[in-house]
């Protein structure tokens, strides 16, 4: 970690959970877990309900969950709601609860109903990696485009209300295109399309060059080292304005603008390659958490807050080598890693690790409680 890493998290309120209790959510009936505000992991089979457990923390923070299903079924077979509660530590105690039925669900924060989801996700930001959430490293290109613009609006606030206002004049020369009307009004959007166009172009350039800079010194981590790069045409307002009137009856044709901000692609470089065909399953993976480390500097730089991490499987397709490099770049993270890991996997005592097993009887904090669990649960079976 550089020195203005280090001064960027000194000034930084750290995030952390000390204990989230569910009920009746996917497979837990009810289930109570206590963390450490360093690392910890929760090591259990296929099925037991650790993916279920990091995604309590992301319908707390989020509002949703983080899995790509658009209606996930979270509430326990034969109940009628799930319940989460959980209690975190930002400045002082804070207390958030979700309660929720098939397809829709209600937060409180100390006790009142919140409205707007997006207040409770910038001031209780949760950073996720998980196999079934958004595809950053290996997925389709507007996955990494709308990961990136996010990550913009988080740093550089002012730039949410560009943003929208640049796809609201987008969506709006659309609508006259697709009516063949090329009145006057065509040129208002077109050149609001381009006046708040460019702020977002600009801020994707600074964000590209912070991004870079933190990822050099994610290279103990991914061994060589990782870059982005955004793939879109040399802007500048007069020749996008001559663009934009030229391609009218193209873009009518098509039914759409395939020129500007929402469409640029962004490329992640390894090894001077693009990393989906460069890079080994294990290599995407330790990718995948160099740039959550990242994000966590930008959050601490630009919001003064250190995020919670989540990295659901984060050991899948990694070597036992690469295990322990893993987990000694997230014993240096300031932030609180909360993360899961498949039964049989071996961590050096010599590590700092607040390790929980889970089984069908819940969670237990080390071997021997873990098998006598299992004795029991056995023996209830029988």
């Amino acid at each position: 970690m550089s020195s203005q890493q280090s001064d960027d998290f000194q000034w930084a309120t750290p995030l952390t959970l000390d204990r989230v209790k569910v009920s009746h959510l996917r497979c837990h009936k009810e289930l109570e877990w206590s963390v450490t505000r360093g690392l910890n992991l929760i090591i259990g089979g296929n099925g037991c309900g650790k993916t279920t457990l990091l995604e309590s923390i992301s319908l707390m923070a989020h509002g949703r969950s983080f899995r790509q299903s658009r209606s996930p079924l979270l509430v326990q077979h034969g109940q009628d709601r799930f319940m989460i509660h959980g209690q975190w530590h930002r400045f002082g105690p804070m207390h958030l609860s979700v309660a929720g039925r098939q397809g829709q669900t209600s937060i409180r924060l100390q006790g009142r109903d919140i409205q707007r989801r997006k207040d409770v996700s910038d001031s209780f930001p949760v950073i996720i990696d998980a196999p079934q959430g958004r595809k950053i490293i290996d997925g389709a290109p507007g996955e990494r485009r709308r990961w990136l613009d996010a990550l913009i609006m988080t740093c550089y606030q002012q730039m949410r209300t560009n943003y929208e206002r640049y796809l609201r004049a987008v969506m709006q020369r659309g609508r006259l295109l697709r009516r063949r009307n090329f009145s006057d009004e065509l040129d208002v959007w077109e050149m609001q399309i381009v006046q708040y166009g460019m702020p977002v172009v600009q801020a994707r350039t600074l964000l590209l060059q912070e991004l870079n800079v933190l990822l050099m010194h994610e290279k103990v981590l991914t061994e060589d080292v990782l870059s982005l790069s955004m793939k879109m045409p040399e802007y500048t307002e007069q020749a996008w304005l001559e663009r934009l009137k030229e391609k009218r009856q193209d873009d009518a044709k098509m039914g759409s603008l395939r020129f500007g901000p929402h469409v640029d692609v962004v490329n992640i470089h390894f090894q001077e390659r693009e990393i989906r065909s460069a890079g080994s399953r294990g290599q995407q993976k330790l990718a995948a958490i160099a740039l959550k480390m990242a994000e966590c500097a930008l959050w601490a730089k630009h919001r003064r807050l250190i995020p919670v991490v989540l990295l659901d499987d984060c050991l899948e397709a990694l070597d036992q080598r690469r295990q322990l490099r893993l987990f000694q770049r997230l014993q240096q993270s300031q932030a609180q890693i909360l993360m899961t890991a498949p039964d049989g996997v071996s961590v050096s005592p010599e590590l700092s690790i607040n390790i929980q097993f889970l089984t069908e009887k819940g969670l237990c904090s080390d071997v021997a409680d873990k098998s006598k669990m299992r004795v029991t649960a056995m023996e209830e079976a029988a």
